[in-house]
């Protein structure tokens, strides 16, 4: 997974670094924990928008509603990668209203 995605986004909205939630794990080992086993997003953010990577099988229906309080007000660009367990599948937002409207559709998880 890429190294830019250094904003972890968690049940209840809150921000927290992937270090801040690692155990004894490392690198990638690390990155699926808190993609799968924690049901985490992984987000980044740039000059260009925000992207944002979670496990269709594996992500916490209250993170996507914390996704949701803190990405609505985005004006930039957002962009959904979704693991669906072969491929990340992309879905691109110009806003982050959009982003809150769709979301729940996107990645298939009851509302």
């Amino acid at each position: 997974m890429d190294e830019i995605f250094d904003h972890w986004i968690d049940q209840s909205g809150r921000t927290l670094s992937l270090s801040n939630i690692i155990r004894d794990k490392t690198g990638e080992q690390a990155v699926w924990y808190a993609l799968k086993d924690l049901g985490y997003a992984a987000v980044a953010w740039d000059e260009g928008g925000v992207r944002v990577r979670l496990a269709a099988d594996g992500v916490d229906p209250r993170t996507i509603d914390g996704l949701m309080m803190t990405l609505k007000a985005v004006r930039r660009p957002i962009v959904l990668e979704v693991w669906n367990g072969t491929v990340w599948q992309r879905t691109d937002y110009a806003h982050g209203a959009a982003f809150a409207n769709d979301i729940f559709t996107a990645i298939d998880l009851p509302e």
